[in-house]
């Protein structure tokens, strides 16, 4: 990957957002460099947590990579205030910006 595919984007880098959902937990918190802290799993069950790259595709769109290549695409991403909704792997999450 070149430096123009890991670039950053003010869209994310320095923000952390938590999924609004009843059952799994996900957060991600976006770093300056490119990196990505996140916390993956069930609510009162297990969870891991994954360091990240990611790289950003366009305006509304990211991947997340790990050591095995893609993790996760997100696409159609839209800011709404504190919420962030996107297409992630094809399904619809929304997320709370903090």
């Amino acid at each position: 990957m070149d430096d123009r595919s890991m670039m950053k984007t003010p869209l994310l880098a320095g923000r952390r957002l938590a999924l609004i959902c009843e059952t799994s937990t996900e957060s991600y918190s976006f770093g300056p460099d490119g990196t990505v802290a996140a916390i993956l799993g069930e609510k009162n069950g297990p969870a891991c947590a994954p360091i990240f790259r990611y790289r950003v595709l366009s305006a509304d769109s990211i991947e997340l990579l790990d050591g095995d290549g893609v993790f996760a695409a997100w696409t159609h991403i839209e800011i709404d205030g504190d919420l962030l909704r996107a297409r992630c792997n094809g399904q619809a999450k929304v997320f709370r910006i903090g």
